[in-house]
């Protein structure tokens, strides 16, 4: 795992560089040897005596722009959780073909969206809204291979953007209420990787996907563009106590991961105004590219059921 009080973020770095210079060399160095031979309780200790250096040497404006910086990087988890993906959507994407577009989107902007979620969501819903019309050009055989091939790259792209910024946050700043620790960051952002099998098992309790023979090839599924898709029907199954079950608990687990979110970045130091801004864009970049490819997608599955290419069933199928 990442050290401490190696580097910084730029402004921040700046900021430590000028105020501290090497007036806390000795308590850096007693961290780094306290951290490869201690116990956690003198790494706490160690990490504590190396941070109180810093802080003690920085003025007092300084420590306002870090206590400013601490509010704005509090409202960041349910700002993304406005720009998040809903997880029916996710699911009916993973489900309808493209599981590893929907993994990679699910990196990509890893806290999702709460708008509703303790209300009763039609799993399908979002296949019915704007009567099948797509504000964007839909295209199928070579152009949609492309299309695919585009949505991957930007989906890993936003997925690597926020790894990066995980790592960032874990080694150039600290968690003040367990500083000798560096993983509550990655903690909060891949709590998304529970979260998200929740959602499929929540959606394939309460929906039933069959595709024609000749369309069931993984491969070909996931380099293709939903809305080239045929052959495909789409009905609701009963609502059992599992999948009511399945609701709950992923509703109260995106709140967690809101909440444990907030106060793990609203406790993180060494970030100034500057730095937290540039964290916060770089978060919403992916967010928004990630929206954007999966609301694509959507639209071209509601293209396709509008054309008769999809079949969507208007009531409940009969249990198997």
């Amino acid at each position: 795992m990442p050290v401490r009080f190696n580097q910084y973020l730029p402004h921040t770095s700046y900021l430590i560089h000028t105020q501290v210079g090497d007036q806390c060399n000795t308590q850096f160095d007693a961290y780094r040897k306290g951290r490869q031979s201690s116990g956690d309780p003198v790494t706490r200790d160690l990490c504590r005596n190396a941070l109180n250096c810093i802080l003690d040497n920085l003025d007092s404006t300084t420590a306002y722009n870090l206590q400013a910086a601490n509010v704005l990087l509090g409202l960041t988890p349910t700002m993304l959780s406005l720009l998040g993906n809903a997880p029916p959507e996710i699911a009916l994407l993973a489900f309808s073909g493209r599981p590893v577009l929907a993994f990679l989107l699910n990196m990509g902007a890893p806290v999702i969206a709460v708008a509703g979620t303790f209300k009763y969501q039609h799993p399908l819903e979002v296949l019915t809204y704007g009567g099948g019309k797509s504000p964007f050009p839909i295209f199928t055989g070579a152009k949609s291979v492309l299309i695919a091939i585009t949505e991957y790259i930007l989906a890993a792209a936003a997925a690597v953007n926020v790894a990066l910024l995980a790592y960032d946050i874990s080694s150039k700043a600290v968690y003040v209420p367990n500083c000798g620790r560096t993983w509550y960051a990655f903690l909060w952002m891949y709590l998304c990787l529970i979260l998200h099998p929740l959602a499929l098992f929540a959606f394939w309790s309460r929906v039933r996907i069959t595709r024609s023979p000749e369309h069931r090839g993984w491969v070909s599924n996931e380099t293709k563009h939903c809305a080239s898709y045929t052959g495909v029907s789409y009905s609701l199954k009963e609502d059992t106590y599992l999948s009511l079950f399945l609701d709950w608990v992923l509703s109260h687990g995106a709140i967690i991961q809101i909440i444990f979110g907030t106060v793990v970045l609203s406790a993180s130091t060494l970030i100034d105004t500057h730095d937290a801004f540039r964290v916060v864009g770089r978060f919403a970049a992916s967010a928004i590219l990630c929206r954007l490819v999966l609301m694509y997608e959507l639209y071209g599955l509601r293209a396709a059921v509008a054309a008769g290419t999809i079949h969507l069933a208007k009531e409940h199928s009969e249990s198997e």
